[in-house]
Protein backbone atom coordinates (compact mmCIF):
# COMPACT_ATOMS: atom_id res chain seq x y z
CA UNK A 1 0.00 0.00 0.00
CA UNK A 2 1.25 3.45 -0.87
CA UNK A 3 2.42 5.78 1.92
CA UNK A 4 -0.06 8.50 0.93
CA UNK A 5 -2.99 6.10 1.20
CA UNK A 6 -1.83 5.00 4.64
CA UNK A 7 -1.66 8.64 5.72
CA UNK A 8 -5.19 9.23 4.41
CA UNK A 9 -6.46 6.30 6.49
CA UNK A 10 -4.59 7.51 9.58
CA UNK A 11 -5.97 11.02 9.00
CA UNK A 12 -9.54 9.73 8.80
CA UNK A 13 -9.14 7.54 11.88
CA UNK A 14 -7.64 10.44 13.81
CA UNK A 15 -10.52 12.69 12.71
CA UNK A 16 -13.09 10.21 14.03
CA UNK A 17 -11.15 9.72 17.26
CA UNK A 18 -10.87 13.49 17.62
CA UNK A 19 -14.64 13.80 17.22
CA UNK A 20 -15.25 11.12 19.86
CA UNK A 21 -12.83 12.70 22.34
CA UNK A 22 -14.26 16.19 21.71
CA UNK A 23 -17.75 14.94 22.52
CA UNK A 24 -16.47 13.24 25.68
CA UNK A 25 -14.50 16.38 26.59
CA UNK A 26 -17.54 18.63 26.14
CA UNK A 27 -19.90 16.33 28.05
CA UNK A 28 -17.44 15.84 30.91
CA UNK A 29 -16.78 19.59 31.10
CA UNK A 30 -20.47 20.35 31.18
CA UNK A 31 -21.03 17.65 33.80
CA UNK A 32 -18.14 18.99 35.89
CA UNK A 33 -19.45 22.56 35.70
CA UNK A 34 -23.14 21.85 36.33
CA UNK A 35 -22.86 18.63 38.34
CA UNK A 36 -25.29 16.80 36.02
CA UNK A 37 -25.06 13.78 33.69
CA UNK A 38 -22.05 12.27 35.48
CA UNK A 39 -20.80 12.09 39.05
CA UNK A 40 -18.48 14.99 39.79
CA UNK A 41 -15.40 12.82 40.37
CA UNK A 42 -15.96 10.93 37.11
CA UNK A 43 -16.50 14.11 35.13
CA UNK A 44 -13.37 15.71 36.61
CA UNK A 45 -11.26 12.60 35.95
CA UNK A 46 -12.49 12.26 32.37
CA UNK A 47 -12.00 15.93 31.62
CA UNK A 48 -8.50 16.14 33.03
CA UNK A 49 -7.13 12.73 32.00
CA UNK A 50 -8.43 12.50 28.44
CA UNK A 51 -6.96 15.82 27.34
CA UNK A 52 -3.70 14.17 26.24
CA UNK A 53 -5.60 11.92 23.84
CA UNK A 54 -7.42 14.96 22.50
CA UNK A 55 -4.15 16.82 21.90
CA UNK A 56 -2.51 13.74 20.34
CA UNK A 57 -5.30 13.12 17.83
CA UNK A 58 -5.56 16.84 17.07
CA UNK A 59 -1.85 17.01 16.27
CA UNK A 60 -1.96 13.87 14.12
CA UNK A 61 -4.98 15.09 12.18
CA UNK A 62 -3.76 18.66 11.76
CA UNK A 63 -0.19 17.80 10.78
CA UNK A 64 -1.21 15.19 8.22
CA UNK A 65 -3.71 17.65 6.73
CA UNK A 66 -1.01 20.34 6.62
CA UNK A 67 1.32 17.88 4.88
CA UNK A 68 -1.30 17.16 2.22
CA UNK A 69 -1.97 20.88 1.73
CA UNK A 70 1.72 21.68 1.35
CA UNK A 71 2.14 18.81 -1.13
CA UNK A 72 -0.87 20.04 -3.10
CA UNK A 73 0.64 23.54 -3.24
CA UNK A 74 4.08 22.05 -4.05
CA UNK A 75 5.75 23.83 -1.13
CA UNK A 76 9.18 22.60 -0.09
CA UNK A 77 10.92 19.29 -0.52
CA UNK A 78 8.81 16.31 0.58
CA UNK A 79 11.34 14.83 3.02
CA UNK A 80 12.20 18.17 4.59
CA UNK A 81 8.51 19.01 5.03
CA UNK A 82 7.87 15.58 6.58
CA UNK A 83 10.74 15.96 9.04
CA UNK A 84 9.75 19.52 9.91
CA UNK A 85 6.12 18.56 10.56
CA UNK A 86 7.21 15.55 12.61
CA UNK A 87 9.50 17.79 14.68
CA UNK A 88 6.68 20.31 15.19
CA UNK A 89 4.33 17.53 16.30
CA UNK A 90 6.82 16.02 18.74
CA UNK A 91 7.73 19.45 20.06
CA UNK A 92 4.12 20.48 20.54
CA UNK A 93 3.22 17.25 22.32
CA UNK A 94 6.33 17.53 24.52
CA UNK A 95 5.32 21.10 25.37
CA UNK A 96 1.84 19.96 26.40
CA UNK A 97 3.35 17.20 28.53
CA UNK A 98 5.76 19.63 30.17
CA UNK A 99 3.05 22.13 31.21
CA UNK A 100 0.80 19.37 32.43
Amino acid sequence: MEFGRILVKINRISAWMLLIFMIIFLISGYAWWNDVLLPLSTARAMHTELDLFLVFFFLVHALISIRFSLARWRVGHRHIVNLLLLAIGIGAFWFVLSIR
